[in-house]
């Protein structure tokens, strides 16, 4: 009864602890990118927008050979 009363407990914290960070962090993280992109501020000098590499959600061609174990 006492292994699983710490299992337990060690679950509900860890659970408590991921939420924290996630409600605490999560705004922490996003003020920061939120003042970043604001210093910078948009290149009004330019049209060049970020080229994004090209994701057609296939993986690459692997060509293999198959061998004969004799």
């Amino acid at each position: 009864m006492g292994l699983l009363r710490l299992i337990a407990t060690v679950a509900l914290v860890w659970f408590v602890f991921r939420w924290l960070d996630r409600v605490f962090g999560g705004t922490r993280t996003q003020s920061r990118n939120r003042t970043r992109t604001t210093a910078r501020g948009p290149r009004s000098d330019s049209n060049h927008q970020a080229s994004k590499p090209k994701d057609d959600g296939l993986g690459d061609y692997v060509d293999f050979e198959e061998v004969d174990e004799a």
